[in-house]
C-alpha cells in the first residue's frame, strides 16, 4: 500500500503514454498507456493485424507480439515491408532473390532490437506469462508494448467461450498492470451487427468483454480509408456507438496506415519511383 505521494515521488510508469498512432487518431484524444489494456476490434479481415504490426515497428518501442493468428514466415514479410516501406509482394521475392539483400539485412537487425514476436497459434495464459518472464530476463526491464493477436486464440480454462474470453481479458488487465507494458488485444465484432466497411459499436464485442479494457478502438476498412471508432476511452471522448469515427488512410499491400490520402498516395509514387 503506498500513498499518492507515495507514488508520484517514485516515478510510476503507469499511465505514460506511448507514441502517438497517427497525428489524427492523436487529435481525437486516442491515447495508448502503459500499464492499461487496450483492445482493437472488428470484423474478421478488416486490418486489425495491418494497425497493431504497423504500430509496433512504426513507434519503435520495444515491443512483445503475440501472433497466434499468423506464422512466422507472414509476420517476417508484413514486418519488412512496414520497415521498409515495401510491399507485402516486393519483399516476398527479394526473399527469394536474395536473403542477404543489405537493405533488408539492416531492417532486420533494426527490428530484432526492440521486437520479439511468438506464434504459438494456441497459446495459454500461462505461455503469455513466461514470454513476458523471458523478456525481462533477456533485457532486464519490460517491453513497452505487448500485443496479442488475438484473444480467441488463447486457450481457455474453461468450455464456455464467452467465459473463456472474459477470464483471457481478465488476465490481461492483469498483466498490464503487473508489467507496465500498453497491452493491445485485438478482438472480433460480430459480423451479424454493424457493416464491415464501418465501425460497429461497442455492443457488437464479441464476449461483451467491455468492463476492463481502458481503451477499446473498433476499425473497418472502406477502400483506401481506415476508420478507427474510439466506442470506450476511460481518458477521453468516446463514441460508443461508433457515429463519429476518426478516418485516415490504409494501404494493405504495404501494410501501412497514413494520415492523410496525399500521404498515402505520395507513398505509393515514391515506391514506383525507386522500384
Amino acid at each position: 500500500m503506498r500513498s499518492l505521494l507515495q507514488v508520484v515521488v517514485a516515478g510510476s510508469e503507469a499511465g505514460e503514454e506511448l507514441p502517438p498512432f497517427l497525428p489524427l487518431v492523436h487529435e481525437a484524444g486516442i491515447r495508448f498507456r502503459r500499464g492499461q489494456l487496450h483492445v482493437l476490434a472488428g470484423q474478421p479481415g478488416r486490418g486489425k493485424t495491418l494497425a497493431a504490426l504497423w504500430y509496433a515497428i512504426t513507434s519503435r518501442v520495444e515491443c512483445l507480439y503475440f501472433s497466434a493468428d499468423s506464422d512466422e514466415g507472414t509476420i517476417v514479410n508484413r514486418a519488412l515491408a512496414v520497415h521498409m516501406k515495401e510491399t507485402v509482394s516486393a519483399v516476398k521475392k527479394m526473399r527469394a532473390f536474395d536473403e542477404d539483400d543489405p537493405a533488408m539485412v539492416d531492417s532486420l537487425w533494426d527490428l530484432s532490437n526492440r521486437i520479439r514476436i511468438q506464434t504459438n497459434p494456441a497459446p495459454t495464459l500461462d505461455d503469455i506469462y513466461e514470454e513476458c518472464y523471458a523478456w525481462i530476463e533477456m533485457f532486464g526491464r519490460c517491453p513497452e508494448l505487448i500485443v496479442v493477436d488475438n484473444l480467441s486464440n488463447i486457450q481457455a480454462m474453461h468450455d464456455n467461450e464467452w467465459t473463456g474470453l472474459r477470464d483471457g481479458l481478465r488476465a490481461l488487465h492483469t498483466l498490464a498492470r503487473d508489467t507496465l507494458s500498453a497491452v493491445l488485444v485485438l478482438h472480433h465484432t460480430s459480423e451479424s451487427q454493424g457493416q464491415p466497411t464501418q465501425p460497429s459499436p461497442m455492443k457488437a464485442t464479441m464476449g461483451k468483454v467491455n468492463a476492463l479494457p481502458e481503451v477499446i478502438l473498433t476499425i473497418a476498412m472502406d477502400g483506401p480509408r481506415y476508420h478507427i471508432a474510439a466506442v470506450k476511452n476511460r481518458d477521453g471522448k468516446a463514441d460508443p456507438y461508433a457515429d463519429d469515427p476518426v478516418t485516415v488512410y490504409v494501404d494493405p499491400e504495404s501494410m501501412s496506415l497514413f494520415n492523410t490520402l496525399q500521404d498515402l498516395e505520395t507513398a505509393k509514387k515514391r515506391r514506383e519511383w525507386t522500384g
